[in-house]
């Protein structure tokens, strides 16, 4: 039997089969396919190891020795030169396949095949037998510590290829048992989630774990990893049996968050290579990618695309709506695109080249301002002063009557308008405020009032009724004596909740007009009614009114061509705000019939204020600092 030799640590031995140990080592080394690398250093570091130091050995001191471990041959000269010297010192045979050296063998390959990507690579002959040994050691130590928070080394048995990817490969975990457990428990090790959570971590059962193992098992559903050449998880896709059909449930990062964005072309390669159905899936979303509606199994085209690929702008606006931090993948970010993504809730600054600078108004003139006893709170300007700060052309202080103005401190481009007395800036500037004025004009037009916009004034006319008071000052949540329903409205005033609303993104294929858009000229109409309101019962000073009115003005031009499509697409949008709340149908129809009945009216001020007459964007096109959201 085998037993330790009684060689000293680094004394030469004599093996009499080392050659059939370097064979036996080659031979399994071409069997595993090493890398160039490791054959070379098994052949060098371990053989020398082996012949050394492998404490497993027989020794031989005759030739029934020598028969019991080479078999029936006669033995060589040279062997029975060695027995009959004086004082020879014994022999020894090593058994090329003894267990304990295979398995010496098995883990430093696992060793070096961790590191065939690693900084050590190429460098593997200066790594000593006992360097490697003791970084192994160290490895598993601190595998068994993490072991012990749930992580299990891959299980390379239970993963199955499925396309090659820009950052690696998509695998699906497949098998069963321990070593799909295993492997389950490894991926949620490294993406923090709950795929492979066992409540027993030993045995790997129970909890989490429990129910996609058993799911994966019964053919339930389909689990993808997303690995790099480290054989590191970055995103995990999971499918469910839907009908006799594979369907989308889940796209997932680290912690079950939207994978990062250099991901995405990868998800692609993986979509449209198993072409599952598209359910509705958010984290799809999420991601910016689109499932193509009239895809075909075998019409060669992908399934599912990119954001930044999608031609149909209806569904690139209400996604964006439900997604905003789509406007960064937006390859035209238009003004149209830009009061959208504002409108839902994007923060615009840093997500979008060349910010529209209107948008931008906007985002200083719905800041809130701070109250003059309120020493805690940081130092804010009103939005009339910040927007004169950050565009220079832009008012300095509310437009003033031109009788009263103090024409010797006039400045910026709607005071000059206002308070000059050239009979053309005074025309000018009578002719924008109208135009602002006109965006409301069909809704005070159904409640039988006449806006008055001859006049310029913000403040809606006399004769509003008080219920209509009560239920505005309802609908904007304002406390019972109302003291802050301006400042809420105007914090808010370009937000546009409708746009959040589920049933969108379905709207936007059943439809050929953009429901994004329409909801967007409603609110437009709506926010500049409601603001005159404010006005008129003094919720809302000048100053702020007007900036805010202009910049909805300037919204409505930028995202429409004319009065009459303005006005159908508020209707439209007024009918669909309407159908989501639950309202009935003649409510819309009453609006409709409205603003048919307000265009076709003698002496309409959208027949007579051409549409081309406004445009606030030159006065806000000066170069300026940056703008903080």
């Amino acid at each position: 039997m085998d037993s330790p030799t009684d060689h000293p640590h680094g004394a030469a031995r004599d093996v009499i089969n080392a050659d059939a140990i370097r064979a036996a080592i080659d031979r399994r080394s071409q069997q595993r396919r090493d890398h160039a690398d490791i054959a070379r250093w098994l052949r060098s570091h371990f053989f020398r190891w082996a012949i050394g130091r492998f404490a497993h050995v027989m020794p031989v001191r005759s030739v029934e020795q020598w028969r019991v471990c080479m078999g029936a041959r006669t033995p060589p000269d040279w062997l029975l030169r060695k027995l009959d010297a004086d004082g020879a010192a014994a022999m020894l045979y090593i058994d090329p396949e003894h267990r304990l050296l295979r398995e010496r063998e098995s883990r430093l390959v696992e060793f070096f095949n961790a590191r065939l990507h690693s900084r050590l690579a190429g460098k593997f002959q200066r790594v000593a037998f006992d360097a490697a040994e003791t970084a192994w050691q160290r490895d598993h130590q601190r595998m068994q510590r993490r072991s012990a928070r749930g992580w299990w080394p891959s299980q390379p048995h239970a993963l199955s290829d499925v396309v090659t990817t820009p950052n690696g490969r998509f695998v699906e975990l497949r098998g069963s048992g321990g070593t799909l457990r295993a492997e389950l428990a490894y991926e949620s090790f490294h993406m923090q989630h709950c795929l492979g959570q066992f409540e027993d971590r030993e045995r790997l059962q129970g909890g989490y774990g429990e129910y996609y193992a058993r799911s994966c098992e019964q053919g339930r559903i389909r689990l993808f990893s997303l690995r790099d050449g480290g054989n590191r998880p970055h995103v995990t896709v999971s499918l469910i049996e839907d009908l006799g059909e594979w369907s989308l449930e889940q796209i997932k990062g680290k912690q079950n968050t939207v994978p990062a964005a250099r991901y995405v072309p990868d998800v692609l390669r993986l979509l449209n290579a198993l072409r599952p159905r598209d359910i509705g899936s958010r984290d799809l979303l999420q991601l910016g990618i689109v499932a193509r509606a009239d895809a075909v199994a075998d019409d060669g085209l992908p399934a599912y695309v990119g954001y930044a690929q999608l031609d149909d702008r209806r569904r690139q606006h209400a996604l964006l709506c439900a997604a905003t931090q789509l406007l960064r993948q937006h390859p035209r970010a238009d003004p149209l695109t830009q009061w959208l993504a504002l409108g839902a809730g994007a923060a615009i600054l840093g997500e979008v080249a060349a910010p529209h600078r209107p948008v931008l108004a906007a985002l200083l003139a719905m800041r809130a301002p701070v109250g003059e006893d309120d020493a805690a709170a940081p130092a804010q300007e009103a939005p009339f002063a910040a927007l004169a700060r950050q565009f220079p052309q832009w008012p300095t202080a509310a437009p003033v009557p031109a009788a009263t103005a103090d024409r010797s401190r006039v400045g910026g481009w709607l005071r000059r308008w206002l308070g000059a007395s050239l009979p053309e800036a005074e025309r000018s500037a009578r002719t924008q405020r109208q135009w602002a004025l006109a965006v409301a004009e069909p809704l005070l037009f159904r409640i039988g009032l006449d806006g008055a916009i001859a006049r310029t004034r913000l403040a809606a006319p006399a004769g509003v009724p008080e219920r209509l008071r009560e239920q505005v000052e309802a609908e904007l949540a304002a406390e019972h004596d109302g003291t802050d329903i301006g400042a809420r409205f105007c914090t808010g005033f370009f937000r546009i909740p409708y746009l959040a609303h589920p049933q969108l993104l379905a709207l936007s294929a059943d439809t050929d007009t953009d429901p994004a858009r329409d909801l967007l000229a409603w609110h437009a109409m709506r926010q500049s009614y409601l603001l005159r309101l404010l006005a008129a019962w003094q919720r809302i000073d000048d100053a702020q009114g007007w900036t805010l009115a202009l910049l909805n003005a300037q919204r409505v031009q930028d995202c429409f061509d004319s009065w009459p499509e303005f006005g159908a697409a508020a209707a439209r949008g007024h009918a669909t705000w309407l159908r989501w709340n639950g309202r009935e149908a003649r409510h819309a129809r009453a609006t409709e019939v409205a603003l048919q009945d307000f265009q076709e009216q003698f002496g309409c001020p959208w027949q007579r204020l051409r549409w081309s007459d406004f445009d606030l964007a030159q006065a806000v096109a000066a170069p300026a600092a940056r703008v903080e959201a």
